[in-house]
């Protein structure tokens, strides 16, 4: 039986028991993938981006995308998804089986990483509607047609976020659209204290915030809706 990955000492123990497949690095940036006879891993600076359940290629591993994607089910069938961070491309590869659909464009910066989602993560079947593009994602919202506009914004980046990200992605929601940020309190200069952050922003963009604290680990996941 595959024990559940519910605490961090849980994924440590699984990583501690898995071989290499592929490695890389420099200076800046070392990315690893490691697979064990349950799970693959991509693994960058040693932080976990994302896990493969081999069995279940479709389930969500990694704690904080159970909050980060309980928008899903709410989404009309076509509805447009805009994703910042695709990493090991575990919400991607979740909708290709579970909302195949939607559209879904994902933003990456790194193109070792989506070499890698294409090699090691990707699901068998690639869907038209799914896209990814390389590119910096402030860059890309600034760039391209405020006319395109999404039901539902996914800010899951391993990086700072502050309000220019935040901001732009606001500009593309539509009107009853949702923004989820994923929200790494060591690497903001805000640390822990998000609340007043998001308090602030709300104020300034006339939103609707909530926010949920993921049960053992560091991620806090930020709701976003206009009023």
């Amino acid at each position: 039986m595959i024990r559940p990955l519910t605490h961090p000492t849980d994924f440590e123990y699984e990583l501690a028991k898995s071989s290499i497949l592929y490695l890389t690095g420099d200076s800046e940036v070392r990315v690893v993938v490691l697979e064990n006879q349950d799970y693959r891993f991509l693994v960058i600076n040693g932080a976990i981006q994302s896990v493969l359940k081999l069995q279940d290629p479709k389930a969500l591993v990694l704690p904080h995308q159970l909050e980060l994607l309980a928008e899903l089910p709410q989404l009309a069938p076509t509805a447009r998804v805009l994703e910042l961070g695709l990493g090991g491309g575990s919400a991607l590869r979740h909708a290709s089986y579970c909302y195949p659909q939607l559209y879904w464009c994902c933003l990456e910066t790194n193109a070792e990483v989506i070499n890698l989602y294409w090699e090691y993560f990707a699901p068998e079947q690639e869907l038209a509607e799914h896209e990814i593009i390389l590119s910096d994602s402030l860059e890309w919202l600034q760039k391209t047609p405020a006319r395109q506009q999404f039901e539902l914004i996914l800010c899951d980046v391993y990086a700072e976020v502050q309000a220019p990200l935040l901001e732009a992605c606001l500009g593309r929601l539509s009107a009853d659209g949702v923004l989820m940020v994923n929200w790494l309190p060591h690497l903001q200069p805000q640390g822990n204290k998000s609340l007043d952050f998001f308090h602030w922003l709300s104020a300034q963009q006339n939103l609707q915030h909530t926010m949920q604290k993921v049960k053992g680990f560091r991620n806090q996941i930020h709701r976003l809706t206009k009023i």
